[in-house]
């Protein structure tokens, strides 16, 4: 296993070929992220889902209450000017590996809480498999955040407009039970089945064709990737006018 060792947090990544798991791994601060976990997580991002031996990624939370709850506050009050640029402009080139990775699959084991950072992941992924005590939460619009980086273009692909514009608009916790019935959950399971189940799933994939599961994979993705492409391309575009308006606010 190889881990970004920090006293405020790892990304571990543990490889059984042709499967990789990430675990977002700051238990004691419900797995909110700081600013080296952050960029150790998109490095490994980008480096897993370009690799020919893995077919499979799982994303997941250490422990039972957290899937992660989003940024280190601290952290993102102390993003400004430039800095802020470059911090979101990572962030959605880091979703985007996530969401168009054409080469694996891609599932969140939602342990817990996902929030912010953790929901925009989750919901990025081709699979999300849920524990009970799961729920997500999109708060970026309460923290006058705009809610780039695929909050609004993934949400929009799994549950529609009218469900997007409630739950980034409202900011309300969304529960397990309600993300399976709205369609941002494909799964719900008792918390202490979750990665048993996870790995039963993850192992069905892995007995069909590779071949023909990553062109379904992207047949699928290609009947609607004309219209998101659209909705990612204008997210971007008023991100960018965000950060020139309040990039150097506090």
């Amino acid at each position: 296993m190889r881990k970004d060792v920090s006293p405020l947090g790892e990304i571990k990544v543990e490889r059984t070929e042709p499967v990789a798991t990430i675990t977002i791994s700051r238990p004691d601060k419900l797995n909110s992220v700081t600013r080296r976990m952050f960029e150790s997580f998109s490095e490994q991002v980008g480096h897993l889902t370009n690799d020919p031996a893995i077919m499979a990624i799982v994303i997941t939370g250490e422990g039972e209450k957290a899937f992660s709850a989003g940024f280190d506050l601290d952290m993102v009050r102390g993003v400004k000017g430039q800095d802020r640029h470059d911090f979101f402009k990572l962030l959605e080139k880091t979703i985007r590996l996530i969401r168009q990775a054409k080469s694996c699959f891609t599932i969140a084991a939602v342990n817990g809480y996902a929030v912010g950072f953790g929901a925009m992941v989750a919901s990025a992924c081709d699979f999300r498999l849920c524990s009970d005590t799961a729920g997500f939460r999109f708060p970026e619009v309460e923290l006058a955040i705009f809610p780039g980086a695929g909050a609004a273009s993934n949400l929009i692909h799994l549950v529609g407009s009218s469900r997007t514009k409630d739950l980034l608009l409202t900011s309300r916790l969304v529960s397990a039970d309600e993300a399976l019935e709205i369609g941002l959950a494909n799964r719900v399971f008792p918390s202490a089945e979750l990665m048993p189940k996870t790995m039963e799933f993850v192992a069905g994939l892995m007995k069909k064709d590779r071949y023909i599961m990553l062109r379904t994979k992207m047949l699928i993705d290609g009947m609607t990737g004309e219209e998101l492409a659209e909705a990612a391309d204008m997210e971007v575009d008023f991100e960018d006018e965000w950060l020139r308006e309040y990039g150097n606010k506090s």
